[in-house]
């Protein structure tokens, strides 16, 4: 399976969730890439997009590269297996700006997976490219159940 078509089954499972508006672009190969179009709903008070969308994108982007790594039979099968989902235990984010239109991109990459947990950095950019936050995501490395 490519990581586009890995991405289009993570879309698929996010119908009903948070997640629902995100859009997995590319997730495979240690990288993945999500996007959120701006939506009145996103918002926060003042009509720009509300940290927690933001931060929320980045974790999701940052979970979806860590569960092509984990979850190979998510990837050969499309079967998804919760007791293999890698659990974010630590997201740290610094916002830098924000915006109230447009969609923003986020692209994590992986830059540690050890045996007991996973960690991506993820970078968050609106249309022209801006940095709206960078943000370091430590996901939990589930133990495969005994076959």
């Amino acid at each position: 399976m490519t990581p586009q078509e890995f991405a289009q089954r993570l879309n698929c499972l996010y119908a009903g969730t948070m997640m629902q508006d995100m859009e997995m672009v590319h997730a495979g190969e240690g990288r993945a890439r999500g996007r959120l179009e701006f939506k009145p709903h996103l918002r926060q008070l003042t009509g720009l997009f509300h940290a927690g969308v933001i931060m929320g994108l980045a974790d999701t982007t940052a979970t979806a590269a860590a569960m092509w790594e984990i979850d190979s039979d998510l990837a050969a099968d499309g079967e998804f297996r919760p007791e293999l989902f890698p659990l974010s235990i630590q997201v740290s984010t610094n916002l830098i700006r924000n915006t109230g239109s447009g969609a923003l991109t986020a692209d994590a990459e992986l830059v540690h997976r050890g045996r007991s947990t996973i960690v991506a950095d993820v970078r968050v950019t609106d249309d022209q490219s801006r940095l709206i936050a960078k943000a370091t995501v430590t996901l939990l490395v589930p133990k495969p159940p005994a076959r």
